[in-house]
């Protein structure tokens, strides 16, 4: 009993000592400090601003500026958690200044004050946002004259629609083509007049003066055919098609077929191996302007007079259809064009069309420079059928 009366005279005791003490708010600074009781209707000095107060007494009716912080019930309250041991954290506590009191500060501005720090933070905002946007502008057209909009075009009225690009051919079945291949390449072989060959040939209107002036007296030795298609299957290119074929003296040759709108048509060029002007008159002539020529290509190792430095020259045996005419053609080692030629590692000659020229000042009479690759084979895929 005498341990509860202990502890009933503590919890006294605490409770009391909370009384002790007001809250008060400076009514200049908006300042909150407490003072103890025996303060009532004396006068001190604010903490804050140092402005001299007058402490109202029990009786007195506190002014509007100045109030208390707490009610005597809460002072109980916080004096009964105090007698429990529970401990409530205050903020900005500060020592004594010599006035022997003991405040905390719990400021909050007044409603004018937000208002006031409102309004300055809005026309803030809305200068910075102004200044950024004016050195954005400035570092954009450095610091000349904004730049002017310019009308959108307007679409001229009535403009016909653009014309739909046509659709690529289609080759047909190879049973067809076969089918088709086989009598044509028979006419083409057994024709003795140019005017009998004309109808069967592609790009009429570019090779018949080609075919007259290589046939000057309009008549052709028939060569004619013994057997159609001797590896039972063609080879194909996009719209070419190409047969093997046996002629009546026993000849093993291919001939090459353009699929076109008017069916079938005989590739005359690649057949006789048509140039720009013939073997013979080339190596006369020497010419430093390229001529085309259809060739047999394979590599060989000949370096001589003006293409005698192995490090810069590839060099090519070109020889001619008939397999009566040959030169040494040389492109520069590595080059784009080189890797277009060059054959394969298991591959020992290539059909290509070439162009081909002499050097300037030449010192050998069957060495010439590659121009260019005009088409892989001897078939001209740009000519139309």
């Amino acid at each position: 009993m005498a341990a509860v009366a202990g502890h009933a005279d503590r919890v006294s005791e605490t409770m009391e000592s909370a009384r002790r003490w007001s809250g008060f708010v400076c009514p200049d600074c908006r300042f909150v400090f407490r003072v103890p009781r025996d303060h009532d209707g004396k006068g001190l000095v604010c903490p804050s601003c140092r402005r001299i107060l007058r402490i109202p007494t029990a009786g007195d009716a506190p002014t509007p500026l100045i109030v208390t912080l707490r009610s005597t019930m809460a002072e109980e309250a916080e004096g009964a958690e105090a007698a429990h041991g529970v401990r409530k954290k205050r903020r900005g506590r500060k020592p004594d200044r010599g006035e022997n009191l003991e405040w905390e500060r719990n400021y909050r501005p007044s409603k004018r004050s937000e208002k006031n720090q409102m309004r300055l933070m809005l026309v803030g905002g809305g200068i910075l946002f102004a200044l950024i946007v004016v050195g954005v502008i400035v570092a954009l057209h450095g610091g000349g004259p904004a730049p002017k909009v310019a009308a959108a075009p307007v679409a001229p009225p009535n403009l016909p629609a653009a014309p739909e690009t046509a659709a690529p051919p289609t080759r047909r079945d190879d049973a067809v083509l076969v089918a088709e291949a086989g009598p044509l390449a028979r006419k083409f072989l057994e024709a003795t007049r140019v005017d009998d060959l004309l109808p069967l040939v592609r790009n009429r209107e570019v090779v018949e003066s080609r075919i007259r002036k290589f046939h000057p007296d309009g008549k052709i030795s028939a060569a004619g055919l013994s057997q159609f298609n001797t590896g039972g299957s063609g080879e194909v290119r996009g719209l070419i098609v190409s047969y093997s074929l046996i002629t009546r003296d026993q000849d093993e040759r291919v001939m090459a077929f353009v699929d076109g709108p008017q069916g079938l048509k005989v590739d005359w060029e690649s057949w006789v191996g048509w140039s720009e002007i013939s073997w013979k008159e080339f190596l006369a002539s020497k010419p430093t302007s390229s001529r085309v020529f259809r060739v047999r290509l394979a590599p060989v190792d000949y370096y001589n007079f003006d293409f005698k430095d192995d490090l810069k020259w590839q060099s090519y045996r070109l020889e001619s259809p008939d397999h009566e005419s040959s030169v040494y053609g040389y492109v520069e080692k590595g080059s784009e064009l080189d890797k277009q030629i060059h054959p394969a590692s298991d591959v020992q000659s290539v059909l290509l069309m070439l162009a081909l020229k002499f050097p300037e000042g030449g010192l050998s009479s069957n060495q010439v420079l590659i121009e260019r690759l005009v088409a892989d084979g001897w078939v001209e895929e740009t000519i139309k059928p």
